[in-house]
């Protein structure tokens, strides 16, 4: 089921889109679950990582969705964003925040349909190479380009990653199987590299996204048979 939230202070306009999810869900048989809101700080306040696609009105009370969108992105959302707005001018401000698309009022279903049908495809694309993490801060979804290394200390997972540290419990032998596919491989007995950033490897150690850790000696050789077969496929 795709999560979807709509943050939108005219209720008409809110209607329409609804309207117009209903109608996309019924035609090619997918299942949303939606939910709606009016007010920027409200929705910033209780906006979960899980949504899958946020339709976002530009001229909001306040703070205007750009503002909002621009607060999502340094919070390191992933959720694909399209902005509804009747002042078409001013769409084209979403590339910067990474926007998919802009929904012009009053919607028109057929250009609405093909907009959705790219969300879809972007939001099964992203979902392929996400990583889920459970903290007891919550549940956090990170692109797996996005963390540089995973250790674990005193039974306790650190994910390292370019939005900054997130903690979890959990096996690394877990971590090492589930991020498998994306070329991930333990230098050491704690710490699981993802080989997109390592910067060098030199005897005993490996620099990874600027930071410098330990290759184990039980570890090396397949280790840098790992680099080096991550490299040739690049």
């Amino acid at each position: 089921m795709v999560q979807i939230a709509i943050l939108e202070d005219d209720p008409s306009d809110l209607a329409s889109l609804k309207d117009c999810l209903d109608r996309y869900a019924r035609e090619q048989r997918q299942r949303f679950s939606i939910a709606s809101f009016s007010d920027p700080a409200v929705f910033l306040e209780q906006c979960q990582p899980g949504y899958d696609l946020l339709f976002l009105d530009i001229d909001l009370p306040a703070m205007n969705g750009m503002e909002v969108a621009r607060r999502l992105r340094e919070r390191g959302s992933t959720v694909t964003l399209v902005f509804v707005t009747n002042l078409e001018q001013y769409a084209v401000s979403g590339y910067a925040v990474d926007a998919l698309d802009f929904v012009v009022k009053p919607i028109n279903y057929y250009r609405f349909s093909s907009m959705m049908r790219r969300a879809l495809r972007r939001i099964a694309n992203r979902q392929s190479r996400e990583v889920v993490i459970q903290s007891a801060g919550g549940i956090t979804r990170i692109l797996v380009d996005t963390l540089y290394y995973v250790e674990i200390r005193d039974h306790l997972l650190i994910y390292h990653t370019e939005q900054g540290n997130l903690t979890a419990w959990g096996k690394l032998s877990e971590v090492e199987a589930q991020l498998a596919p994306w070329g991930f491989a333990r230098c050491s007995t704690s710490h699981l590299v993802n080989l997109r950033h390592v910067d060098s490897v030199n005897g005993n150690d490996v620099m990874v996204a600027g930071t410098r850790l330990p290759v184990s000696q039980r570890r090396r050789k397949a280790f840098y048979a790992a680099v080096t077969g991550y490299l040739s496929r690049q």
